[in-house]
């Protein structure tokens, strides 16, 4: 056992542990159980997990991926974000932080005593606003009733098979990016989506039939929270007098807001970092600081 995390009072756990702390606490997509069990079972990635105690009780915990990442850094191949890092840490443990990271969420700011959320970093990821005006609620809501009114279809991406949405997927991609930005490889996806069917969510928008916007969203549920993530998504220029990608955003948000509320639970909705070159995403969300690790 390393020595820094025994003097923070950090000791080794198994899988199971951790995943029980998680389904308790909370966290973010990178760092969800069936994600690690996914690239577990692959054999590619070393893991090693650890858990901080309180009276014997587990209070927080997380891993590490190839002795170097805290959660899941594959965003280069999967499409999993890791834009933030959100552990899973009971509301009012305080503990020192033994491994180094700048993509602290700021939902753990009150927890790790070590972390720096100005000093030394500029990141910042772009959370779903938790509330909407009247006016801007009405507004979307007209837009997107336009939409399909003339034309428009939004289907759940839960009810399509992972091959299908993974096709759906690349193709928008491409139409979007063109080969200014690497694509997700198709297998891939449809690899990594059949694993954790249950954690999909999002829509993609049809127009006359033809597939004209998708965001790949996967939601990570626990007792307290749902944490809704996406990468970079896919849309049809040639639809774009309708504004797929904002009404597509706009449906997204809908659902997670809707299904928070029936579970009564907290939405943690990320879309990705923050630029001054991405400006439309203020439209959606509030730029929140990551926090980075003072060892």
């Amino acid at each position: 056992m390393n020595i820094k995390h025994k003097l923070m009072g950090w000791s080794p756990c198994d899988f199971e542990r951790y995943a029980a702390a998680y389904y308790q606490f909370g966290g973010s997509v990178n760092m969800h159980p069936d994600l690690v069990q996914f690239f577990l079972k692959k054999g590619r990635m070393k893991f090693t997990f650890w858990h901080y105690c309180q009276r014997g009780e587990t209070t927080a915990a997380y891993f590490t991926a190839d002795g170097k990442h805290v959660g899941l850094n594959v965003w280069r191949d999967y499409p999993i974000s890791y834009d933030e890092v959100m552990m899973p840490v009971a509301a009012e443990q305080k503990v020192w932080f033994p491994e180094r990271t700048n993509r602290l969420s700021a939902a753990n700011r009150r927890n790790i005593i070590n972390a720096a959320f100005i000093y030394r970093n500029k990141r910042q990821i772009c959370r779903i606003k938790e509330h909407f005006s009247v006016k801007t609620t009405r507004k979307r809501n007209s837009e997107l009733k336009k939409f399909l009114a003339a034309g428009g279809t939004c289907y759940p991406l839960a009810e399509l098979s992972s091959a299908e949405i993974a096709r759906l997927y690349v193709y928008l991609f491409k139409r979007r990016f063109a080969d200014t930005v690497r694509c997700y490889d198709r297998m891939k996806i449809t690899e990594l989506l059949s694993a954790v069917r249950h954690m999909i969510f999002g829509n993609v928008l049809f127009f006359d039939g033809m597939p004209c916007a998708i965001d790949l969203v996967l939601a990570a549920p626990s007792q307290r929270m749902i944490y809704f993530d996406v990468p970079n998504g896919g849309l049809d220029p040639q639809f774009a007098q309708h504004s797929p990608g904002s009404l597509l955003m706009w449906a997204n948000i809908t659902d997670a807001r809707k299904l928070c509320h029936a579970q009564n639970k907290h939405m943690a909705f990320a879309i990705g970092l923050y630029d001054k070159n991405w400006e439309y995403k203020l439209r959606w969300s509030e730029p929140t600081r990551t926090g980075k690790i003072i060892c």
